[in-house]
């Protein structure tokens, strides 16, 4: 990898197996005004009115706390009809310098039993909308209202798509279009209006004051469509800025899913299934460098070395489960002691792999090397291993072209969470980043272009609008990488329609990926498109 990249250690992902688990902290970031490209979502405008009851005299911070709460639950709701919001922890909307409260008398059997402040606030966000559930008319939105998490016990077996979610996740597995959630909304909705049918416009009913739900009317407002762009493949490739490169240099790391002990865990499957996209596309791509250091076909049963193992017998046995050799057959001891040997191999390693290629724009030729640097393994679970992956990642941000990101989104707060970084920890140079995980929008990409010293000028973020599943994840990676590096000029929406995989449950699936950050790139192919050819 060169004398000034230094070997750290890494990483984590994701229903039905989705990428969404993670802890829940606060955070600082800024938004920007760039519009998407995506491929499976439609950019709308999203605007609600709400409002949270507060103790009396409670200050603003704690009402913030209160729409903050709020408002993580409108995430579950709004995933449930295919729409993701940009707005991370509800940041722009919870600055709001004025909320509006209005003290009312709580009423029980017709005596005033205490008294609370209701404070009324307005939500606007940046959605992507499923292109293939757009609305057409206002749609019917319910949150969560007050201390969800305490009432998770009654809550989870009617409103939650998840029974075994942790209380502190029930806002992520909200799903009030469950019958027996539509029903218990309903229900309480019913009693609500029952018991403030003679009360005062200053009173307010216990039954309203200990409300579980809050419906409300969203309006979704269509956004113009992003024109084409294609990603900056002129100063990839160094013919436009750094025109003694010789490198294109990709990170591309993968978590964990549960157990990196287990051969079958989603995390090592996903790395391989991603190893075979990238050989398939990417004819000449061969492994230059381990570390630590590793001869990666080598496998041993019953004490003797088996011979002739290749990429793809190690990709079969741990993707297909098929082609495993003779002396292994189908004993499931020499089975699982082969395969415990492909997760010693494969696992908490950087493994490095080169292709050699020439490339030509309006008549120049350039000699280049595409470099992939990967690694899979733990990146969350202890301080110790969170601090080596932000190690890993603090390298890649500043040394490579291209990360890419595979793993659980902790909810926008594991080691990769943006605050934690800094404008000091970027080159001021032309960068793409995927983060491909669930709900990655509403996590990653307006932070990392507001922190780049280039901003959207020398950033591109290609983020994930709805949950994303582990299955096919390291194809759809991998399709990334390829598309912008296999020299056939993709515009962006492109590279996105080619990250598209299919699901047991779903054919072409698409996690509404979206890339931002795109809207001031000057490459065309028009202008001179790039070929390719091996070295």
């Amino acid at each position: 990898m060169g004398p000034a990249v230094r070997f750290l250690r890494f990483l984590p992902l994701l229903l039905p197996l989705a990428a969404c688990a993670g802890l829940d902290d606060a955070t600082d970031g800024d938004a920007t005004d760039d519009a998407l490209t995506s491929a499976g979502g439609v950019e709308h405008t999203l605007d609600f009115d709400a409002f949270v009851d507060v103790a009396p005299g409670a200050s603003d911070a704690d009402a913030r706390d209160a729409i903050h709460r709020q408002l993580k639950s409108a995430l579950g709701a709004l995933r449930e009809r295919g729409i993701g919001v940009a707005d991370r922890d509800a940041q722009r909307n919870l600055a709001i310098a004025d909320l509006p409260r209005e003290r009312k008398d709580v009423i029980d059997s017709g005596a005033v039993v205490g008294q609370v402040d209701r404070v009324r606030y307005h939500y606007r966000d940046t959605a992507l909308v499923d292109r293939d559930r757009l609305p057409t008319a206002p749609i019917d939105l319910t949150l969560l209202y007050g201390d969800y998490v305490a009432r998770a016990a009654e809550l989870t077996p009617i409103c939650s798509d998840d029974s075994a979610a942790e209380p502190d996740s029930l806002w992520y597995h909200f799903a009030p279009g469950r019958s027996t959630c539509k029903s218990a909304i309903r229900a309480e909705q019913r009693a609500i209006d029952a018991a403030r049918a003679t009360l005062a416009p200053t009173q307010l009913a216990v039954r309203d004051r200990d409300r579980r739900f809050l419906a409300t009317r969203a309006t979704l407002v269509a956004a113009a469509a992003a024109p084409d762009t294609w990603p900056e493949y002129d100063r990839l490739w160094g013919f436009t800025g750094d025109t003694a490169r010789e490198k294109v240099v990709v990170y591309s790391f993968f978590g964990v899913d549960s157990n990196e002990a287990d051969p079958h865990d989603n995390g090592l499957v996903e790395y391989l299934r991603h190893q075979r996209t990238l050989r398939a596309r990417m004819p000449g791509l061969r492994v230059v460098e381990t570390a630590p250091q590793a001869w990666l076909l080598d496998f041993w049963i019953d004490g003797a070395r088996l011979d002739g193992v290749t990429w793809d017998d190690v990709e079969r046995w741990v993707i297909d489960g098929t082609g495993f050799p003779a002396v292994v057959g189908t004993d499931a001891g020499k089975r699982a002691a082969l395969l415990d040997q492909v997760v010693a191999n494969f696992s908490e390693r950087w493994i490095v792999w080169q292709r050699p290629v020439t490339v030509t724009r309006n008549g120049v030729t350039r000699a280049m090397t595409v470099e992939i640097r990967t690694f899979h393994g733990y990146e969350d679970g202890s301080p110790e291993v969170r601090q080596r992956a932000r190690w890993r990642y603090l390298e890649a941000f500043w040394h490579g072209d291209v990360f890419a990101y595979t793993g659980h989104s902790h909810f926008g707060h594991g080691p990769l969470e943006p605050w934690t970084y800094a404008r000091d920890n970027f080159p001021d140079r032309y960068q793409t980043m995927l983060i491909n995980s669930c709900l990655s929008f509403n996590y990653y990409d307006e932070d990392f272009l507001a922190m780049h010293p280039g901003g959207s000028r020398e950033l591109d973020v290609t983020v994930n609008g709805l949950a994303a599943y582990w299955n096919g994840m390291g194809a759809a990676t991998g399709a990334y990488l390829a598309g912008l590096l296999d020299g056939e000029n993709q515009r962006w929406r492109d590279v996105l329609t080619g990250m598209r995989v299919d699901l047991p449950w779903q054919r072409g699936y698409d996690p509404m990926r979206a890339v931002n950050g795109e809207l001031d790139n000057a490459f065309t192919p028009a202008a001179g498109a790039i070929t390719l050819a091996p070295y």
